[in-house]
C-alpha cells in the first residue's frame, strides 16, 4: 500500500499507530506536507536498499509454479484425448458406412422379394425342384432335393489303397562316435 492511498483513511487505528511509530524511527516528521521536499538520510536510503534487494532475493528464491508446467503436464492427456476422440469418429464413419450398405442390400433383397411374389415360380426342365422351406420346417427336417427326369448316378468304382511303409535304414550308413 503506498503512502498515497486513499484507503488509508478507513484503516485500524493499530496499522496508523505502527506507520507513526516507523516515521518516528525513521527519522521522518509526524506529517510531511509534500513528500518530494524531504530529503532522505543516507541510513535510510541504505535502508530502501536492503529493503529492495531483500524483495528481489524473495522474488527469485520463491517457487512459483508456472503455467507452462502445467500446460506440459496436460499435453498428454489432451493428445490422448484428441486420439480418442479422432478413433470414436473414424469407428462412426465406419458404423455409419456399413449401416448404408446393409440398408442398401435390404432395399434389394425387399425388392427382389417383391419381384418373385408377383411372378409365379417356374422351374425349368431337368432343374431339381426344392421342397419349400416352410414344408420343410413344419416336418422339422432338412428340405430334399428331387430330381426329375434323371437317374441316380452311378457310384465310383472302388480303388484299392495300401500304405506305404518307409524303407528301413541300412546299419552301414550309422558313424559310431566314442563317448570320451
Amino acid at each position: 500500500m503506498s503512502w498515497h492511498d486513499p484507503a488509508r483513511s478507513n484503516e485500524p487505528e493499530e496499522d496508523s499507530a505502527l506507520r507513526s511509530e516507523l516515521r518516528g524511527l525513521l527519522g521522518l516528521p509526524a506529517r510531511a506536507a509534500n513528500y518530494f521536499e524531504t530529503e532522505p538520510s543516507p541510513e535510510l536510503i541504505r535502508l530502501a536498499d536492503d529493503l529492495r534487494r531483500e524483495a528481489q532475493r524473495r522474488n527469485r528464491t520463491a517457487r512459483q509454479r508456472n503455467s507452462w508446467m502445467l500446460l506440459a503436464a496436460a499435453v498428454p492427456f489432451t493428445l490422448a484425448l484428441g486420439g480418442l476422440g479422432a478413433w470414436g469418429l473414424a469407428e462412426k464413419h465406419q458404423l455409419d458406412l456399413l449401416s448404408a450398405k446393409v440398408a442398401q442390400e435390404e432395399a434389394e433383397l425387399q425388392r427382389l422379394a417383391a419381384v418373385r411374389q408377383a411372378q409365379p415360380p417356374q422351374a425349368p426342365a431337368g432343374a431339381p425342384q426344392v421342397q419349400p422351406p416352410s414344408l420343410a420346417a413344419a416336418k422339422g427336417r432338412p428340405p430334399q432335393v428331387l430330381l426329375v427326369g434323371k437317374s441316380t448316378p452311378k457310384p465310383r468304382p472302388k480303388e484299392l489303397v495300401e500304405p506305404v511303409v518307409p524303407a528301413e535304414r541300412n546299419p552301414t550308413d550309422t558313424l559310431r562316435v566314442n563317448a570320451h
